[in-house]
């Protein structure tokens, strides 16, 4: 469909604020009057440390999901070539708030699942790109060329838009950036092995002369005119990158972990974290407005901090196969939210029945009348977190259990109960046990 796009590599990376110029060829080459001044930025750095870091949690995730964004959003790219599922809600973008419904509505039939989306300038559109470099539009987005038809060493993992809107970058997780329309190419990592974990982002500066890559370590690298501010591996934190975005100024940026542990750094002004335990985030976008940031959680949910709106998640039980994996802010006071697709597998969690929300919830439900063989008076509800027999299964489905769906739920093995409750709980909370022992680890 387009030409092979420009793609170089530049030196070896020795920093993880390594910095590019550009010389008369195009040719990227390392600023060694940059690089010098390491010490220098480390002790700046320490002495900005308090005011730019928040504290990153290690509050017990599911297992099996964290599993899925231990290395961020290349983690969820089906950049085998193989068909993707044929689940609606997947491949797909879902406005909140005041944003367009653009589309797909429904998922797209891809090669390979979608990794990241990018607004356009206007807030009127945005593209959509794919673990094998296929690039999708919507609304006054345009298109300029894509990876599709190559074969790729690496997957794409982000997407970044320039400020005219006439052209964007692609990153793989090993470094190496794709160039399309009036976007430049800054420079690459020329060494994967130099970073120590794969890259999972990418944004651009304000002027469209440089960007940043982020790694799942937190480290940042910096092309262009984009300007090194601190990376997350200064600071210990509970789990792996997924994301930045950068301030209006360009002078910088947050970075967003996997248990929604927000870092700024620059002039980026914390406003809060979306850590509680339970939801996995997997993108952070600033407002258009510049006041405050959102993030965006696995379950379709969004937390807004400094003035940005928070929106709800649906009510999707299978909210596992389809997580949402960015964000785009939109010009209406809203955003777009895109989805991606895993495959639905046994659960690989080591569920203990004394964890606190099963024990409080058996305590509730079932402890006086007949612990896991418990069934209410009508019959209707059934074993020791009184499922619906309808409930049951749709949750069984949705944990990769098939082989419980269908079985009563008061006769099913008590792990299985205590799995199938505790999945329920990581997707919906507390809510459909009326919101009793809400809040527990």
């Amino acid at each position: 469909m387009a030409g092979r796009p420009q793609e170089q590599e530049g030196a070896p990376l020795a920093l993880d604020h390594l910095h590019t110029q550009t010389v008369a060829d195009g040719t990227p080459v390392a600023d060694a009057s940059i690089t010098g001044v390491r010490g220098g930025r480390a002790r700046a750095d320490r002495r900005r440390r308090a005011s730019r870091r928040a504290a990153f949690s290690s509050f017990g995730l599911v297992a099996a999901a964290m599993a899925v964004l231990l290395a961020g959003g290349a983690m969820f790219s089906g950049a085998s070539g193989a068909p993707t599922s044929n689940d609606p809600r997947a491949n797909a973008v879902r406005a909140v708030g005041a944003a367009p419904a653009l589309g797909p509505a429904t998922g797209l039939s891809l090669n390979a699942d979608l990794v990241g989306i990018a607004a356009t300038p206007s807030g009127r559109g945005y593209w959509l790109v794919a673990g094998d470099g296929g690039v999708f539009t919507y609304g006054d987005a345009r298109f300029f060329g894509s990876l599709g038809n190559l074969v790729l060493s690496r997957p794409i993992v982000g997407i970044a838009a320039t400020p005219s809107g006439h052209g964007y970058w692609l990153v793989a997780s090993d470094g190496g950036v794709f160039s399309f329309g009036d976007a430049n190419f800054y420079g690459s990592i020329g060494n994967p092995s130099a970073t120590g974990a794969p890259i999972v982002a990418m944004s651009a500066t304000p002027s469209g002369h440089g960007y940043w890559l982020v790694a799942s370590d937190g480290g940042v690298f910096s092309f262009g005119d984009a300007s090194f501010q601190g990376a997350g591996t200064s600071f210990r934190h509970g789990a792996s990158v997924v994301g930045i975005a950068p301030t209006h100024s360009g002078f910088g940026y947050y970075l967003l972990a996997a248990d929604g542990g927000v870092m700024a750094f620059g002039d980026a002004r914390f406003a809060g974290s979306a850590i509680d335990g339970r939801h996995l985030a997997s993108a952070i976008a600033v407002s258009r407005s510049g006041h405050g940031y959102m993030v965006a959680r696995t379950d379709g949910s969004v937390v807004g901090f400094g003035g940005a709106h928070s929106y709800a998640a649906p009510f999707d039980l299978s909210v596992a196969q389809h997580p949402v994996i960015g964000i785009a802010a939109s010009g209406n006071r809203g955003a777009w939210l895109a989805t991606t697709y895993v495959e639905a597998t046994a659960a690989a969690v080591q569920v203990s029945s004394q964890d606190p929300f099963l024990v409080c919830t058996r305590a509730h439900e079932s402890d006086s009348a007949g612990g896991y063989h418990a069934v209410s008076p009508g019959g209707v509800y059934r074993g020791a977190y009184q499922f619906l027999q309808s409930t049951w299964n749709n949750v069984a489905r949705a944990a990769g259990r098939p082989d419980l769906v269908g079985v009563d739920p008061a006769q099913a093995a008590p792990a299985d109960q205590d799995q199938l409750a505790l999945y329920l709980y990581h997707q919906q909370g507390a809510a459909p046990w009326g919101g009793r022992c809400a809040g527990l680890p």
